[in-house]
């Protein structure tokens, strides 16, 4: 439940006790980073009452926050080919040197192959995982068919462009970065070039800004990233203390849905940032025996041109029988049409890159 008042709620953590030993927790320094960590903290606090889990008040500034300028396009390009992070490699930095026990993330930033000594859970129940649209103060339009041919529509996510390309040919897109009320301002500017922007329906959520969404966006108008809306939490795999702790926070339906989609992705990957999106569903099995997770995966060209799109389902009993089932759908993915669209992604990439040089 996201506080009326974000910046009170960080305010009012509790001092820790020198009494008891203390789990450092780290995450960026933005307002809803900070927040999304708090929810981390307090669920430990309460299920571990023999250690305090404290705040870090260090400033860690990530290269995706450092940058304002370049597209996200250009920075993830550059972070692939530098086998770096946009949103994490500082903060491991930071684990790894032991100045911190556990980092918060939201799961959709995090890299599907997790840094040598590190491993990363997903934890908590997953937040609303739809992306949503949000139209310029003022606006009469409620929906992306309403807006006219040639609208702005704030986002630089390579995946929302691709799906919302097919679906909305006439719409143009430009990237819109900063912070969410960054954003917020630079849509709502009267002389700005934005009609609307699409945004994480989670990080409105938790900012408790849900009353500027205008509609939510879901398939099959747009897949969502994988991990959107959970949190993943990263600590080194040799602390096993906060290794255990960390793993009581997982919930399996919201969890067990990330590994697979993260597994999906994994496969697909192979050394470049893949458009997909992914819509799971969880529902108890027969007789209360495990779940039935099914995932419907798109992944779509950047041009918005070609699209390709599998459904698989299956009832899992454990983390692992998740993570097959994501493999089982990124082959079939592959198989159907996938791999020519990430070999001209490839392709985009290497010509993007030769053209800096």
């Amino acid at each position: 439940m996201a506080s009326s008042d974000p910046q009170r709620v960080l305010d009012s953590a509790p001092a820790p006790s020198s009494a008891r030993p203390i789990v450092r927790i780290g995450s960026r320094p933005s307002v809803l980073a900070k927040i999304q960590a708090r929810m981390v903290q307090e669920r430990l606090s309460a299920l571990f009452p023999t250690h305090d889990f404290e705040l870090s008040a260090r400033v860690i500034s990530v290269a995706g926050d450092r940058d304002k300028v370049r597209t996200l396009r250009s920075l993830n390009r550059d972070a692939q080919a530098n086998a770096t992070s946009l949103w994490t490699t500082e903060l491991e930095d930071a684990l790894i040197a032991g100045e911190l026990d556990v980092l918060v993330h939201s799961l959709k930033d995090c890299p599907t192959t997790v840094r040598d000594g590190c491993d990363i859970i997903p934890v908590l129940p997953r937040e609303n995982n739809t992306d949503c649209l949000v139209f310029k103060k003022g606006s009469s339009y409620t929906t992306l068919a309403d807006l006219p041919d040639g609208s702005l529509i704030g986002t630089g996510s390579v995946r929302r462009i691709a799906q919302l390309k097919k679906r909305y040919p006439g719409l143009r897109f430009q990237d819109l970065r900063g912070n969410i009320d960054t954003r917020l301002a630079k849509l709502d500017d009267p002389e700005g070039p934005y009609a609307a922007a699409v945004l994480a329906s989670a990080g409105l959520i938790r900012l408790n800004h849900q009353g500027r969404i205008n509609a939510y966006l879901q398939p099959p108008d747009l897949y969502p990233a994988v991990g959107q809306g959970c949190l993943g939490a990263e600590f080194l795999t040799a602390n096993h203390v906060v290794g255990d702790m960390v793993r009581a926070l997982e919930d399996p339906a919201s969890g067990w849905a990330c590994r697979a989609e993260r597994a999906l992705l994994r496969v697909l990957e192979g050394g470049c940032a893949v458009p997909v999106g992914v819509w799971s569903t969880t529902t108890a099995g027969v007789d209360g025996k495990g779940l039935v997770l099914s995932l419907q995966s798109v992944l779509t060209s950047p041009d918005g041109q070609r699209e390709v799109s599998v459904e698989e389902s299956a009832v899992i009993s454990t983390p692992e029988d998740a993570e097959a089932l994501g493999q089982r759908a990124a082959v079939r993915i592959a198989a159907g049409g996938g791999r020519e669209i990430m070999d001209d992604l490839r392709a985009e990439i290497d010509r993007a890159a030769a053209g800096d040089n």
